[in-house]
């Protein structure tokens, strides 16, 4: 779970019977060490997923409805005084209380950029929702909350003691999105993921964590812009955007839905989506392509079928699918899984 990892081998408690694998991390490395509840039987998984960010990391209150069956994985790259995890899991709601805090009173931050699926993070009274390519960052010696109503996976940048404070010109703004689409926010990003790509020595990837944290602080002294959702209709919008990503692969998605949760009429929604760039059809299926794209690259999802894909998408037939995936990125599902997939293979190789 990023933001609550104490990830340094040097700062982390002894995990007793808590086994990390070791896997290859990239040319000159060392093996990085990796966390899994695929390790024990179903019925444990969560209390494993647990006992793995709580023995092992900081002291947290992990909840989730998911008990019978519960998929966790954290991968650890060190990273000299600074390191690494990329968490992939699935809905849950972490929070670090103070009594949290009192039993283990580490001091640092940690840079959370989202990479699959949605988040919120809460902390000093400030919410930032998280979709992919969002950051932002946490004070881990004060309460925090993240809330995850899906599958997700993200990057986590510890950052040690007074590193990030000692750079930036006013107090750290936590649980503040960040986006990372172009500027210095982006440089941090492509930082972020050279660094999880494995293809750098040790050493260059310590010089780049040191660097990234750098940028991040300028991204975090840059004056925030203002906001495009202060006035009411902007903030339906943004509600409407969020109810979207949070119900992107149910079944009965629609406007009626959104609507209805947000306690609006469907003409009004559809007002809203009016002045947006995409209508709210549009937008559900741009975003189902971009997922279904990203499951079709990731390797952990290499077993499951094509028409399984779509259908965890909300794409009812495949022979729809392949149409629009083909119109929209020039492949068909089939070929982009196979790039992505070789890539991977030549990256391990």
């Amino acid at each position: 779970m990023p933001g609550y990892l104490c990830a340094h081998p040097s700062r982390r408690r002894a995990p007793g019977h808590l086994c990390a694998h070791p896997i290859a991390a990239g040319p000159g490395r060392d093996l990085m060490p990796t966390w899994s509840t695929a390790t024990v039987p179903r019925g444990r998984q969560f209390a494993h997923w647990r006992e793995m960010i709580c023995q092992a990391f900081h002291d947290l209150t992990p909840e989730s409805h998911l008990r019978d069956g519960f998929r966790g994985r954290i991968g650890l790259q060190p990273l000299q005084r600074l390191d690494l995890a990329r968490i992939e899991s699935q809905a849950q709601r972490v929070r670090r209380t103070e009594a949290d805090i009192a039993r283990s009173p580490k001091s640092g931050y940690y840079a959370n950029l989202q990479v699959r699926g949605v988040g919120m993070t809460t902390q000093g009274g400030r919410v930032a929702v998280t979709r992919p390519g969002d950051l932002t960052v946490i004070d881990t010696a004060e309460p925090f909350a993240f809330e995850f109503r899906g599958d997700f996976r993200q990057l986590s940048l510890h950052i040690p003691g007074v590193l990030l404070p000692s750079q930036v010109q006013q107090p750290v703004r936590t649980a503040t999105r960040i986006t990372t689409v172009a500027g210095v926010g982006a440089a941090v990003r492509h930082a972020l993921h050279a660094i999880d790509a494995g293809g750098l020595t040790p050493a260059l990837a310590a010089r780049l964590a040191v660097h990234a944290c750098g940028l991040l602080a300028v991204a975090l002294d840059r004056p925030e812009p203002v906001a495009a959702t202060v006035d009411r209709r902007g903030r339906r919008l943004a509600a409407a955007l969020m109810d979207i990503d949070e119900h992107l692969r149910d079944d009965d998605l629609s406007p009626a839905r959104t609507a209805g949760r947000l306690g609006i009429s469907v003409r009004l929604l559809h007002q809203l989506f009016a002045g947006h760039e995409h209508s709210y059809a549009t937008v559900v299926r741009r975003r189902r392509l971009e997922q279904a794209h990203r499951d079709l690259g990731d390797p952990a999802l290499a077993g499951l079928r094509i028409i399984d894909i779509a259908a965890d998408n909300g794409f009812v037939g495949v022979t729809h699918f392949h149409r629009v995936f083909r119109e929209t990125y020039g492949c068909t599902p089939a070929q982009r899984r196979r790039h992505a997939l070789g890539q991977m293979c030549d990256l391990l190789s």
